[in-house]
């Protein structure tokens, strides 16, 4: 690949608070963002800016697609910047204005006709440019592309759901539930699950639900002390993801996606889906994190119906773990007596958690110390990883123009996006194709609420 001047100088970035060479101008640019430049040598010059700053700088402006674009191409470039953020455990700072970013960006604020059914594939089935709460697509992109750098570095799993704590305010953009205190590990899962959601039912777009399941699945092997909310939207939306996929599938003549992993489809898209989230959930509950998951246990138990159905996919895994589970549990409901509260279940849960466990000991084995079943690496303990592609202009280029133009559009002057013939924009190409199927997308009444529209049937 070609080396990028402007990357390559940024790679040289230091942090001025320890460079020993510049100590005797640190009082001078302690508190200031503007890098400045250290002469080493007649022939190589530092580049040099306050980290600490810096961190501070991007939580405040990160929610905006020019901040998010400036924080890509930081990671990407400068070593040892992310370095330095992967070694922080205040990245709440900068993970919640992605989230809410990204929670807005998949929030219907009007309501949008049922779509009828077309042969004619996806593109008769999105939404128009007017109608969607996001301004583009590539925005979207990016903040997954930035969530999934995060959660590749293991210790940002695991301090994300056992250290780091989010509440009101910091989430009371979230409006379907008043969440008091989360992890930041539930935060990101609910918002996932709510573009996910979002994707499946509106934009049908491959590369957006492949990000968010690889950042799902980086963060499947730490999943502790899981939201009773954010566990009961798991279930919820796997039992509605599987409905869709048995339907498909039985539109498909009763056979699968050809291959696991193709997204060029609905079948497998929503097959995919399915995967991903149980893999999830049979994290969850290894024997090792089952008694910090409860709620999770509990909303099994409340949706088995729908659960069991499941076992008789054999493309979306093995459930023996979630069956083996369910089965225990109902088991020790039983034998105290049905017909208790959420609280009283809970509770007898909870005092018989040493049976419980033991439905992960494979026959022949003493106890649940000597089961490896419930290790991260029998389940594919995988990283996903962010690989940028050699011709990245093809996709950056085009967005940071777009938004100059939006940006200069709405604030200075009006450009006419049809006169542009330097650069195409997605958005043009969007209307062309939303003009052509308008009919099947209707607008409805533009207050019928500030909360989430999108159905859990997916």
């Amino acid at each position: 690949r070609r080396s990028h001047p402007f990357r390559s100088e940024l790679a040289s970035l230091n942090d001025n608070r320890w460079d020993k060479e510049i100590s005797n101008n640190q009082s001078t640019v302690e508190n200031s963002l503007f890098p400045w430049t250290s002469n080493i040598d007649d022939h190589m010059s530092v580049l040099s800016v306050n980290f600490k700053s810096l961190f501070e700088a991007f939580g405040r402006i990160v929610h905006t697609e020019v901040g998010a674009l400036s924080l890509y191409t930081l990671l990407l470039s400068s070593p040892t910047f992310a370095e330095s953020l992967s070694a922080r455990s205040d990245l709440d700072t900068l993970v919640m204005p992605l989230l809410r970013s990204l929670y807005f960006s998949t929030t219907m604020t009007h309501h949008v006709d049922p779509i009828s059914k077309s042969k004619n594939g996806p593109m008769s089935q999105l939404i128009t440019l007017k109608d969607r709460p996001f301004r583009s697509q590539s925005q979207l992109y990016v903040i997954l592309i930035l969530l999934l750098i995060f959660s590749q570095d293991p210790s940002f799993g695991r301090d994300s759901f056992r250290r780091v704590r989010v509440s009101i305010p910091t989430v009371k953009w979230y409006k379907e539930r008043h969440i008091k205190e989360a992890s930041l590990g539930s935060m990101i899962l609910l918002v996932l699950l709510k573009a996910i959601t979002f994707d499946l039912n509106r934009l049908q777009d491959g590369f957006l639900l492949s990000n968010c399941c690889a950042v799902m699945l980086n963060l499947s092997p730490h999943i502790a002390d899981l939201h009773e909310y954010v566990a009961a939207r798991l279930v919820s939306v796997t039992t509605s993801c599987f409905k869709r996929y048995a339907t498909l599938v039985a539109e498909n003549g009763g056979e699968p996606e050809l291959e696991e992993g193709d997204l060029s489809t609905l079948l497998g898209m929503h097959g995919e889906t399915c995967r991903t989230l149980l893999s999830l959930i049979k994290h969850s509950i290894r024997r090792k994190c089952l008694e910090k998951n409860i709620h999770l246990v509990y909303a099994l138990l409340l949706e088995q119906r729908d659960i069991q159905k499941i076992y008789q996919y054999a493309s979306l895994g093995d459930m023996s773990p979630i069956s083996s589970l369910i089965d225990k549990a109902n088991a020790i409901i039983q034998e105290n007596g049905d017909g208790m509260s959420a609280d009283q279940t809970l509770g007898q849960l909870k005092s018989h958690m040493a049976e419980l466990k033991s439905y992960c000991i494979p026959e022949g084995l003493v106890s649940c110390d000597d089961s490896v079943a419930s290790d991260a690496s029998d389940l594919g303990n995988l990283t996903f990883t962010y690989e940028e592609e050699s011709d990245p202009e093809v996709f950056f280029v085009p967005y940071v123009w777009d938004v100059i133009v939006g940006t200069l559009t709405t604030t200075t002057m009006e450009w006419s996006r049809t006169y542009i013939q330097v650069f195409p924009l997605n958005e043009d190409k969007e209307v062309e194709a939303s003009a052509l199927d308008n009919d099947t997308v209707g607008l409805g009444n533009s207050d019928a609420g500030k909360h989430d529209n999108t159905p859990d049937v997916v």
